[in-house]
């Protein structure tokens, strides 16, 4: 372990007492080794306290912090990079779960190519969904996969910020996350974004995370999404495009867009089985 690089998994927690043991114990379970855990609390009202003391006893990775509540995760993120002592910082929400490869294969990539800013990877979205659900997805399809800042700006965030590994100096070149509350559940393509100033980054076609679908998450409507996203357009001076709600055009479209994720899980998981 001396010579791999510590990685730093920062989890921001609200009112995830009923998740957060497997999200954990997905970190805990990596075949890559050495990384902390850093559980950011936004002032929680459930047992989360009570959860992450219990998952402290068994293991001396996990560090815990409690700070005044926000409403916002780009908080308790920068709060916990600003902790970490890992020379790369790795995301995931309180609700997701890793793949037991994630932090081996992104450190082994960005190892292999230093020139890049940051690595991520596909999420598949689970719990209370299914192929005909609304919220079925495999983010991202191949055809929308970015790794140039051009490529970011023209065919919209393919990004999923559980699936991120980036160096702690990027992080903080780019400026970390904005916290303004206008930016909210856009914050994530935000900074991918100023990440992209700096140069090219990575993606590795393979299953890395799993985004939980579940009744209690915080989700804005599409239209509130959307609104948002014309507000990151007119902060950072970029035309976005805007976004397309073909989960909503009734059940026909529905299924054939969830035919098309399904058709692309299926790609990603024999071409990880050949590779």
């Amino acid at each position: 372990m001396n010579n791999q690089p510590l990685v730093s998994v920062v989890i921001p927690v609200y009112n995830a007492e009923k998740y957060l043991a497997e999200t954990v114990k997905s970190v805990l379970n990596q075949s890559y080794k050495n990384f902390e855990v850093i559980i950011v609390d936004d002032s929680s009202t459930d047992g989360t306290a009570a959860v992450t003391e219990a998952l402290s006893k068994t293991s001396k990775e996990i560090k815990y912090y409690k700070i005044e509540h926000s409403g916002r995760p780009a908080v308790p993120r920068n709060y916990g990079v600003k902790k970490a002592s890992g020379e790369f910082i790795a995301f995931l929400d309180a609700d997701d779960v890793w793949t037991k490869s994630k932090l081996n294969d992104q450190i082994k990539f960005l190892l292999k190519y230093p020139n890049l800013i940051f690595v991520y990877s596909v999420s598949v979205t689970f719990g209370d969904v299914n192929i005909f659900s609304p919220y079925y997805e495999v983010l991202p399809l191949m055809h929308k996969a970015a790794t140039t800042r051009e490529e970011l700006i023209a065919k919209g965030n393919p990004v999923t910020c559980s699936t991120v590994l980036l160096k702690k100096d990027f992080f903080n070149s780019a400026g970390g996350y904005d916290e303004d509350p206008g930016l909210k559940a856009v914050e994530d393509y935000d900074l991918w974004l100023r990440l992209s100033t700096l140069g090219p980054f990575g993606f590795i076609p393979k299953i890395h995370a799993y985004y939980r679908v579940h009744k209690t998450q915080s989700s804005s409507g599409w239209q509130t999404k959307q609104k948002r996203l014309e507000y990151l357009s007119q902060k950072r001076s970029i035309k976005l495009p805007e976004y397309k709600f073909y989960r909503n055009k009734g059940i026909i479209i529905r299924l054939a867009r969830n035919l098309i994720h399904f058709s692309t899980y299926l790609w990603i998981k024999i071409f990880s089985y050949l590779g």
